[in-house]
C-alpha cells in the first residue's frame, strides 16, 4: 500500500524551496552589486596609489643623474661606475599589494619595481586596462613627461569577493533545515483545526449524530463543518425514521404474532391426533421462529437508540440472579443455568440494566440452544470482574469463530435461531464501552465455548 501524500509535507517542501530560491536570486544580485561595488573600491585604490606615487616617483628621478642612460631598478642593481646609484635603494615606499613602474615621455622605462614584471608593455593607455590578467592603472604627468603603470599583484579582490559569497551563501546552507522545521512546525500548528474536525467527525456513527460545532473552527474550516453537520442532521432524520419503523414493525407485530401462536396452539390441542396436527404443528413453529425475530429486531431497534450507554454505576448482581431465576423457572430449560458469583456480593458496572439483562439472556439462550443438550451452562463472575458464560460442545475452528457476532450469521449448527443474538450482545456491550470476546475451545479445555463480558466501569479523574 503506497503511502498517502502529505499536505503539511507538501506545503513545507514546497515554501522553503521557494524561499531558498528566492534567497539565491537576492544573493546572486546582491554578489553583483558587491562585485561591482568592490572593484570600485580597488580601482579607487589603484588610482589613489598612481596619484600619490607619480610626484614621489617624479621628485626621485630628478634628483638623480639623467644623463646616463640605463635602466633604473627599484633599489638593489648596481651600474658599476661606483656613484650613488650602486648603492641599494628600497624604492619608493608603497604597498605590497601592488607593484608600478614608470616610464619618460619617450616610452622608456626609467624606473622599475623590484616586483614589476619584466615582459612589460612598451606603453599602456591611460586609465585602467588588464595586463596578464592582473588589473592596471596608467596615469600620466604632461609637466614632465613621465608617466606610471600601477600593477594589482595580490588576489585581495577575489578573496573579499569570494568571502562575501561565502558569507552570503553559507548562512542559506545553514538555514534551510531550520526555515523547513520552521515551516513544518508552522504547519503542522496551522493543521491543528484540521485535525480537531477530523477527530470530531471520527466520533461520529450511527449512534451519535450530533452536529458539529463550526464556531470553533477557523472560517476556512468552518463552512466544512456546516456542510458535514447538514449531512449528519439529514443522516440522523433518515436513521431516525427508519429506527422507529423498525421499532414500531417490531412491536406491533407481537400482538397478533402473540394471538395467532395462541390460536395455533389451541388448534393443536383441539385436532390432537386427528389428519392435518403436523401442519399444525410445523404452523406454530413458524410462529414461533417468527416472534423470535421480531422480539430480537426490536432489540436492535433499542441498540441503535443507544439505549445501553449510562454514566452511573450500577451493581449489575440482581440483574444476574433474576435473569438466571426467569430462565431456570419459565422456559424450557429448566434448571439448567447455574451461577457461580464466587467471592463477590456487588457487580457494578456503567451499564443500563435492561440492557445487560438482554446481554446474559441472549448469551444464555445461545449456550442452551447450540451447546450439549444434556450439560449445564455455567454463568461465574472472576475476581476481575469479568463474567463468564460457558457451555459445552463441540469446539468451534478459527474462521467460523471469527465470524460469530455479525448479524444474521450462525455457526454449523441445526439449533433454531435469528443469528441475531451473538450480534446483539456484542452490540450492547460496545455500546456501553465494554468488549465481548468469544473463545472456543474453552481455556485448558479441548472443547466447549466460552463468551467473556468485560463490563465497563466509570472511568474516575
Amino acid at each position: 500500500m503506497s503511502r498517502r501524500p502529505s499536505i503539511a509535507l507538501q506545503l513545507a517542501l514546497g515554501l522553503s524551496a521557494g524561499m531558498a530560491l528566492l534567497w539565491v536570486g537576492a544573493a546572486s544580485i546582491s554578489a553583483a552589486v558587491m562585485q561591482r561595488e568592490l572593484n570600485e573600491a580597488y580601482d579607487d585604490s589603484l588610482r589613489e596609489s598612481a596619484l600619490r606615487l607619480l610626484p614621489l616617483a617624479v621628485h626621485d628621478l630628478r634628483e638623480r643623474d639623467h644623463g646616463i642612460e640605463r635602466l633604473i631598478v627599484g633599489a638593489e642593481q648596481e651600474d658599476g661606475d661606483g656613484d650613488d646609484d650602486d648603492h641599494p635603494r628600497s624604492g619608493v615606499a608603497h604597498d605590497a599589494s601592488f607593484t608600478y613602474l614608470v616610464r619618460d615621455g619617450d616610452g622608456a622605462l626609467v624606473l622599475r619595481d623590484e616586483h614589476a614584471p619584466d615582459d612589460i608593455a612598451v606603453s599602456s593607455p591611460a586609465g585602467f586596462g588588464e595586463m596578464n590578467g592582473q588589473r592596471t592603472f596608467t596615469l600620466s604627468d604632461p609637466r614632465s613627461g613621465y608617466s606610471i603603470v600601477i600593477i594589482e599583484l595580490s588576489d585581495r579582490r577575489i578573496t573579499a569577493f569570494r568571502d562575501s559569497i561565502a558569507a552570503l551563501g553559507l548562512p542559506l546552507l545553514a538555514l534551510i533545515p531550520l526555515i523547513a522545521g520552521g515551516v513544518w512546525l508552522a504547519m503542522r500548528l496551522a493543521l491543528r483545526p484540521l485535525q480537531a474536525l477530523r477527530r470530531d467527525i471520527a466520533q461520529r456513527d450511527s449512534r451519535n449524530l450530533e452536529p458539529l460545532r463550526s464556531d470553533r473552527h477557523p472560517v476556512e474550516l468552518a463552512p466544512i463543518a456546516e456542510a458535514v453537520g447538514a449531512l449528519l442532521e439529514r443522516l440522523k432524520a433518515a436513521l431516525d425514521a427508519e429506527r422507529a419503523f423498525a421499532a414500531r414493525s417490531a412491536h406491533e407485530l407481537r400482538t397478533p404474532l402473540a394471538g395467532a401462536l395462541a390460536q395455533t396452539q389451541q388448534l393443536a390441542e383441539e385436532l390432537a391426533n386427528k389428519p392435518g396436527i403436523e401442519r399444525v404443528r410445523e404452523i406454530e413453529a413458524a410462529l414461533k421462529r417468527l416472534s423470535q425475530l421480531s422480539e430480537k429486531l426490536l432489540q436492535l431497534a433499542r441498540i441503535e437508540a443507544g439505549f445501553a450507554r449510562t454514566d452511573d454505576e450500577i451493581d449489575q448482581m440482581p440483574v444476574l440472579n433474576m435473569v438466571i431465576r426467569d430462565i431456570n423457572a419459565g422456559t424450557a430449560w429448566r434448571d439448567r443455568v447455574q451461577f457461580d458469583p464466587g467471592a463477590a456480593t456487588r457487580l457494578p458496572a456503567s451499564i443500563d440494566p435492561d440492557a445487560l439483562a438482554i446481554v446474559v439472556r441472549n448469551l444464555i439462550e445461545n449456550g442452551l440452544k447450540h451447546g450439549s443438550p444434556s450439560a449445564p451452562v455455567r454463568v461465574f463472575v472472576v475476581p476481575s470482574g469479568a463474567l463468564h458464560i460457558q457451555n459445552e460442545g463441540p469446539p468451534l475452528d478459527a474462521a467460523e469463530l471469527a465470524q460469530l457476532g455479525q448479524p444474521f450469521v450462525r455457526g454449523g449448527t441445526t439449533a433454531d435461531g435469528s443469528g441475531l443474538g451473538l450480534s446483539i450482545a456484542r452490540g450492547i456491550i460496545e455500546q456501553a464501552g465494554g468488549r465481548l470476546t468469544l473463545h472456543s475451545p474453552i481455556d485448558g479445555k479441548d472443547d466447549g465455548f466460552d463468551a467473556v463480558v468485560d463490563l465497563p466501569r466509570r472511568v474516575t479523574q
